[in-house]
């Protein structure tokens, strides 16, 4: 299925770099993919068996670092919280 170019998670994950276009490609599409069902299980929010399989694939990545994955998130973010005079960042205690 090909995707819109601009989407939300290209646009956050633009500085990706996980040593393999075909990882970074992938990255992206799993981020769309969860962000449209948040709640739901890998193989529910992905589209069939192919990319579910091709989703678990993608995180059994030894090389792969989770810090590396959310780099480009944390700087989008960043950037985004210095157009800004005042971010608040509010959370419940559970979890920061």
């Amino acid at each position: 299925m090909k995707r819109e170019a601009t989407s939300w998670a290209a646009a956050e994950f633009k500085d990706i770099d996980l040593g393999d276009q075909r990882l970074n490609k992938r990255a992206v599409l799993l981020a769309e993919r969860l962000a449209e069902k948040p709640t739901a299980s890998i193989p529910s929010a992905c589209g069939g068996w192919a990319e579910t399989a091709a989703a678990y694939r993608f995180l059994a990545q030894d090389e792969l670092d989770w810090r590396d994955i959310l780099a480009p998130h944390w700087q989008s973010s960043a950037e985004r919280m210095r157009a800004c005079e005042v971010v608040l960042c509010i959370q419940d205690t559970t979890e920061l």
